[in-house]
């Protein structure tokens, strides 16, 4: 592709006057340009790619022209036959048709005898210097007309909206998926704490008998399921912390510049070994209850 040539056609060239139809057409006849020395010379003298390291492209595909030729195109644009034509017309000079304020305006853009951009791109070095661009159009924008305010898209926010969406999306589902499994264990946690009850009736009628009132006996079944929770919520923890570890290894080893993405605050710490403890709590009141309603008499009868 290097020092391959070509040639960028100008309007005077390209545009061609009908005397009888009054009105300009294209000569697309490419090969008479080329053979009659039109329009102006070029050659690729490099190609740009994204680097190895880069993480994505903020250029579209194709060909990029220099400003200078820019520059000197729209210069002769603007005092080309039909970007004058146009400019004094209200009508399209290429299909002598009526056109709106708003077309005309367009013709005149796609010409390039207007140079007023219809779009601007910038690309901020990180998510702070967005923030403030977004911020200053914000402000800019504040006191204008509609017709005047700067339509502008965050493309960052569109994907990172759509990233969270997605990661929302995904979390819903593991909050469903871990509440069905607490409720499971909860009620598990219930029933073997009714089966100690069971297995120590024996145990309820002899505390009963030396005088131990009902709340004493519903306080021994709570703490038990309370250390309970608690002996599994420092476990859990602690299994949770060591998992962070090959996890944050995995992931740096996948994707570069990501580290420590795994990670257990200190207040989730506390937070799940509380969550924890009430857990076991409440799912060990009914067979504490149970236990402390127990007839002494009929407790220690029990073979």
């Amino acid at each position: 592709m290097i020092g391959r040539e070509f040639k960028v056609i100008e309007l005077d060239d390209y545009y061609l006057y009908d005397d009888v139809e009054d009105r300009f057409y294209p000569n697309n006849d490419f090969t008479s340009l080329a053979s009659e020395g039109a329009g102006i010379d070029l050659s690729i003298v490099g190609i740009a790619r994204v680097k190895s390291d880069g993480l994505s492209a903020i250029m579209d595909q194709g060909i990029k022209y220099h400003p200078d030729l820019i520059d000197s195109y729209l210069e002769s644009a603007r005092n080309s036959a039909i970007g004058q034509a146009q400019l004094e017309s209200d009508i399209s000079v290429i299909t002598n048709e009526p056109q709106t304020p708003a077309e005309i305006a367009s013709l005149l853009r796609s010409l390039g005898v207007d140079p007023t951009p219809s779009q601007i791109r910038i690309y901020p070095v990180d998510f702070a210097a967005k923030q403030a661009i977004t911020e200053h159009l914000d402000q800019f924008n504040q006191d204008l007309d509609e017709d005047m305010k700067i339509v502008y898209t965050d493309i960052a926010s569109i994907v990172t909206d759509l990233t969270s969406d997605v990661i929302d999306g995904i979390s819903y589902v593991l909050i469903a998926f871990s509440s069905i499994s607490l409720i499971v264990s909860s009620i598990m946690i219930g029933i073997i704490t009714y089966v100690s009850v069971l297995e120590r009736t024996k145990e309820i009628g002899l505390l009963r008998s030396m005088g131990a009132r009902k709340k004493d006996i519903s306080r021994v079944f709570n703490a038990e399921t309370t250390i309970i929770g608690l002996t599994a919520g420092i476990l859990g923890v602690a299994a949770a912390y060591l998992l962070t570890f090959p996890i944050n290894y995995i992931i740096a080893s996948l994707v570069d510049d990501i580290n420590a993405l795994a990670v257990l605050p200190i207040e989730a710490v506390f937070g799940l070994i509380i969550i924890s403890i009430l857990l076991t709590y409440i799912a060990g009141l009914i067979p504490a209850r149970i236990a402390a309603n127990k007839d002494p008499v009929v407790a220690l009868r029990i073979d």
